[in-house]
């Protein structure tokens, strides 16, 4: 073949596809859009320990673009206990954000740790100090947010949680089928067999089994399976459909005062919440609900200073302040506080 032979590939082309091709419009490219992160950890002030959390903000303009779905697939790519969504607010002048909660595989209608990160975010670690207070709005109801200053880095925020405790009637012992993930050992086994279950909010639920001593809190050991507790949750008004996971606590001696205010009456308790295969550094809502019940059984208001993840090497810090009404019989107030650090920072396209 000479060089005069020599056709293009393109031109070797059907001509009939040629001219079906040329009918169609051309497709548009798919713009992603970039929104910002950070990781924070949460319930220190020291990098590297507290409880890790991704918080990624939507601005206002993105807000009705970037679906649930995607945020779950977010929330799986950064593979952290929960990733916190924060809407910037339509108004820049109003202290008012909606957020939305995720772990790897469900929305949270409400979650302590992300609340306590958010509420840093934007109140102490941007950089503006713009506002000392303001509102995240959850599915769980709005939640009042203040920063007040200690002399940390960042200083201590405040959240006056969502509460709608419910001590669920029965116990796991009382179960008359044999239950799986308890533990092996017969000590806390017995323990977590008559533990009463605890919601701080439907859908947000913990077995709080009560230890003697720190060394059986360090014996406790991960079961690989989770607990069936569908047969023992309440099953009216919507209290049988819930998260629920083992949260073991020992009250330490040498009750005191300290907190946010003098005088304060302060019960100080070492934690750690379980799960299946997964251990948690830091859990505000769990340590909501222990400082709740706790609470109702001295029939007394109390702040608590609950101290998590030692076991991990990821100490935490929770404050837990629970006012009940002037019999001592019910729940009126319940505020989390705690501290937040930066670790990492930067973008992601959806």
């Amino acid at each position: 073949m000479n060089s005069s032979d020599y056709i293009p590939h393109k031109a070797k082309s059907n001509p009939a596809q040629q001219a079906d091709m040329g009918s169609r419009s051309p497709k548009p490219l798919y713009k992603p859009h970039t929104l910002s992160f950070t990781t924070l950890d949460v319930f220190t002030s020291t990098p590297y320990s507290g409880n890790p959390l991704a918080l990624i903000r939507i601005p206002a303009s993105l807000a009705s673009l970037v679906t649930q779905t995607q945020k779950q697939l977010i929330a799986q790519e950064f593979n952290l206990s929960e990733t916190i969504f924060l809407h910037e607010p339509q108004n820049p002048s109003i202290p008012e954000w909606k957020v939305d909660i995720f772990t790897t595989d469900a929305e949270l209608p409400f979650a302590g740790h992300p609340t306590i990160g958010a509420a840093a975010s934007v109140l102490s670690l941007s950089g503006e100090q713009r506002w000392k207070h303001g509102t995240l709005v959850t599915r769980a109801g709005p939640i009042k947010i203040a920063l007040h200053p200690d002399g940390a880095e960042g200083g201590v925020v405040t959240a006056k949680i969502p509460h709608n405790v419910h001590i669920h009637k029965h116990t796991l012992g009382q179960l008359t089928l044999p239950v799986s993930g308890l533990s092996s050992e017969k000590e806390l086994r017995d323990a977590e067999l008559k533990a009463p279950i605890v919601s701080i909010v439907k859908g947000m639920t913990f077995l709080l089994v009560e230890l003697e001593s720190l060394e059986a809190l360090g014996r406790v050991r991960l079961q690989g399976t989770s607990i069936d507790f569908h047969g023992v949750l309440d099953k009216e008004e919507g209290w049988g459909e819930s998260f629920v996971a083992k949260y073991y606590f020992v009250v330490l001696e040498g009750d005191g005062e300290g907190g946010e205010g003098k005088g304060e009456r302060v019960v100080r308790v070492r934690t750690r919440m379980l799960e299946a295969d997964m251990e948690d550094p830091a859990t505000g809502s769990a340590a909501s609900a222990l400082g709740s019940w706790l609470a109702l059984r001295e029939g007394r208001s109390t702040s608590f200073e609950v101290t998590q993840g030692v076991e991990m090497g990821r100490r935490s810090v929770i404050g837990v302040t629970v006012t009940l009404d002037e019999e001592g019989k019910k729940v009126v107030g319940v505020r989390l506080s705690g501290s937040a650090v930066v670790v990492m920072e930067g973008n992601l396209r959806v």
